[in-house]
């Protein structure tokens, strides 16, 4: 009977956790500054996100901003999605990245990671990267599609593609 008790009270802990206020959550891990709910994010945000993580990245470099371009997000995806197959700048067909691009634009770029589950770790693992890094400030480049795509059954589940553009 205590088994049994103790796990209603178990599974009513857990349901009024993933029930709770997100507002009081967060004041909460503030005000303590350890995390007691890992909250689920809104991964439709997380491109934005990038972007403006990257753009502060630029500024600090005195680069200007990049723009968003939903084309090169769509070639972003094409190529995030390919990831889990072959993790690579050599696509699986064997031609190189660029071929997913749109073809307008003198330059072209191309970052990538797996396994990082946040823009920010993204972000940083790419600026802690001198190839990467580079990309990022490239001066040259002016915009930027950026994709963040999931597949579980895969080496590092989390897949972060950036075109850029110039």
């Amino acid at each position: 009977m205590k088994k049994f008790f103790l796990s209603v009270v178990i599974i009513f802990l857990v349901a009024a956790v993933n029930f709770a206020d997100v507002s009081l959550v967060q004041k909460v891990n503030a005000a303590t500054d350890t995390p007691r709910v890992i909250q689920k994010a809104n991964t439709q945000d997380f491109p934005m996100e990038v972007l403006r993580l990257v753009n502060k990245e630029r500024a600090k470099a005195g680069a200007g901003p990049l723009k968003f371009a939903k084309d090169l997000a769509a070639s972003a995806y094409v190529r995030a999605v390919e990831l889990p197959t072959k993790f690579s700048h050599t696509r699986p067909n064997g031609t190189k990245c660029f071929t997913a691009m749109p073809t307008r634009g003198h330059i072209l770029g191309e970052n990538l990671a797996g396994g990082q589950t946040t823009p920010k770790q993204v972000v940083q693992a790419w600026m802690d990267s001198k190839t990467h890094r580079d990309n990022i400030l490239n001066k040259e480049y002016k915009e930027l599609g950026v994709v963040y795509y999931y597949q579980a059954n895969s080496k590092y589940k989390h897949y972060w593609v950036q075109h850029f553009r110039g």
